[in-house]
Formats: C-alpha cells, structure tokens, sequence
C-alpha cells in the first residue's frame, strides 16, 4: 500500500519479454521477486512483434550476439515444454523452414556467402535455390526473384502469449506484480541500490533489473550514467490472404512474411526514426504492402485485418546491453535487443538473473556491457 515501502530481493522493472524472463529464472532461484510495470504484460513491443525466432549468423554479426542468440534459442525449446505445463498457455511454439530471397541480383553474393558460412557452421537442412527451384518451393513468388536460400534452423511463437506464459510462469514461482511506474531509485551511501521509487511509494530491493525496452534512457536521470537507447519504431500488418497459407517462411531485405496458427499472414516491417510514436500509420501500411506485393504478386487481393506499431529497443551499435550500470551495485541493464527481442529474451532473462545470484552465466556477455560506450569515448 501506498507509504508502505514493502520489500524484496528483486524489482525486474518492465513487464515485457526480458523482463518476465529473468523474473521467472530470478524466482526459480528462490528469490522473492516484483515486476513493476506502468501498462500491462507484453502491451508494447513484446506483444506486438513478429516472433519470429532464427539465430543470429555470425558472418554479419560479432560474435557475442552470435553465442547469445544461439544459448537463447536452446532455452525457446526449453521453455516450449516448461511453459504450456505451468501456464496452460499455448505459446505457438513451432519449426518453421524458411527462405530468404534475394529480390535483386546485387543482393545475391550475399547471401551465397551467407549460405557457405551456415554449409559449413551448421548441420541442419541447407540449400540453395535458383530460380526455378524457388517457384517449385513456392509457386506464388515473383518470377523476377533471381534466387534465395533454403534453412530448417527457424522456429516461432506467437509473442503475446509467449510473454505472457513467462509471467504467469513466474507468478507460479512466487514473483508479484505491480501496476506502477518506477520514477526513480534511491541509492545508499554506497552508490548502490536501496530502494526502486514509484511516485509517492517505494520498494526497498537489493537488486533491480532496468528491462525498460526503449524507455531505457530514463535510467541515466536515475544514476548519473548515459543509457545510449533509444525507440526504433516497426510496423506489422496480418492479413486475410486468398489462397493456401504459406508453408514456408520468407524474408528479404529486412522484411519477412509468413502465415501464423491464427490464419493470417503477418508481414512487415518498417524501421523509422519516429521517437515514442507507437501509432501504426498509412504510410508504414504502404511501404511494406509494396514490398510484399513485388515478392508475393497474388497478396495484392489481400484484406487487412489488424495493423499495429511497436518500438523497437537500440543502442548505437545495435548489440544489446547487459550487465551492472557502471558504478552503481545492485542495479542491472537488460536492454537493447532491437528486433532480435523475442529470440533474445529468454536468454537475457538468464543471463542476468545469473549475474545477480553471482553465477557465472553459460554464455559470454562480457562484451556487452554499458561500459563498451565510455570507453569508446576515452
């Protein structure tokens, strides 16, 4: 109650998909655990994303996103049988084999290059596909795609119900949750965490965990140190399409399709500088409805059927942040993700809720610290 400050081991603020996870791991580990969230679970980007979940590949990537992208993906097939027993929520966990399409031919060394590094780096179902043999995979794509390449290394959720799963997974192992918005933390003399403030109540912590998605910033009023991150904003569309649902799904130069257990294809996505405007718009609309009709021609007879926006967490270099703020103990950045979010939860979530019970955590994340940014600076 309001001027009862309460207490816990942990405040995970943010209810979104880092932040439910590490509360379900941080309560596994018996602590007691409160996710302060001002709006409601997964009711920005972790309810509105695509879900789709493909590792990163390391010929683009530095290799810290490639191993936590991958120790992330082994902790999704975990949870895909852990979740639904403890929650009863069916998250939509499934494989789903992929293309990805090179809509022109200056984009196809790239992906033959790709294509070589997964031949060899990976011992799944590779292959790559000419023309001909991409319209006998699918026989609606656009005959002027020049080629693309085959992968079984995709899967996907449904990524509402999958944080969702995680909540309530971690109510079931004792975390609580407050509707509040956290306005602030005060430190000890120390420099270190006391209490997480929210307007004219606290909570007093040892730890707490920053999973505020692109609202990260705020962080920096709270302890003097710059959080570099900011909103990217995305758009998605789900459409009633003619036809069989596609069996397959599609990506091409950052765009993706593919049709979901709920019968609509979903398609997108925008990347717009547009500060904290979550609104979907006509012109979003517009821009991927193009590009999808150039690689898809028959979805042009297509009916929308819902249309949202979510924003995207970034940091400059597009890596996540994970780790202790610089100086100050018991205060945790699990941010970042950009549009790697679902994927990259489950395994953010552990990673620092290993950190917090001083456990080394089974992925190396040492270069992905806040600090990477003063240092460039120094």
């Amino acid at each position: 109650m309001p001027g009862n400050p309460g207490s816990t081991d942990v405040v995970v603020v943010g209810g979104g998909v880092v932040g439910c996870a590490a509360a379900y791991y941080l309560a596994g580990e018996g602590l007691s655990v409160t996710i302060v969230e001002r709006d409601s679970v997964a009711s920005h980007a972790s309810g509105f994303a695509y879900g789709g979940l493909t590792p990163v590949m390391g010929i683009y990537i530095d290799d810290p996103l490639v191993a936590l992208s991958a120790y992330a993906d082994e902790l999704h097939a975990e949870l895909a049988e852990s979740l639904p027993e403890l929650t009863g929520v069916d998250t939509e966990y499934r494989a789903k084999p992929s293309l990805m399409l090179a809509t022109r031919a200056d984009e196809v060394p790239a992906i033959r290059e790709l294509y070589e590094w997964l031949t060899e780096h990976h011992g799944g179902n590779i292959g790559w596909l000419e023309q001909r043999e991409l319209r006998e995979t699918e026989a609606r794509l656009s005959p002027d795609i020049p080629a693309g390449m085959f992968t079984d290394i995709s899967h996907e959720v449904e990524p509402y119900k999958f944080t969702l799963a995680l909540a309530q997974a971690a109510e079931s192992r004792g975390a609580e949750f407050r509707n509040a918005q956290v306005t602030g933390l005060k430190l000890n003399g120390g420099g270190g965490v006391e209490k997480v403030v929210l307007g004219d109540d606290e909570i007093a912590a040892h730890d707490v965990v920053l999973a505020m998605g692109p609202w990260s910033g705020e962080v920096g009023a709270w302890t003097g140190i710059d959080v570099p991150i900011g909103p990217l904003k995305g758009q998605l569309l789900r459409l009633a399409a003619p036809g069989d649902p596609l069996a397959i799904s599609l990506s091409w130069s950052g765009n993706y399709a593919t049709t979901k257990p709920d019968g609509l294809l979903w398609a997108g996505t925008t990347e717009e500088e547009a500060g904290f405007d979550e609104n979907p718009s006509a012109e979003g609309r517009d821009q991927i409805m193009a590009s999808l009709v150039k690689v898809l021609p028959y979805l042009a007879d297509a009916r929308l059927a819902q249309h949202t926006a979510c924003l995207r967490p970034v940091a400059p270099d597009g890596l996540p942040i994970i780790g202790q703020v610089p100086n100050v103990p018991g205060a945790w950045l699990a941010s970042g993700t950009g549009r790697k979010g679902i994927l990259l939860g489950p395994g953010m979530g552990r990673v620092v809720a290993d950190m917090i019970i001083g456990k080394t955590p089974e992925v190396d994340v040492s270069r992905l610290g806040l600090e990477r940014f003063s240092e460039a600076t120094d």
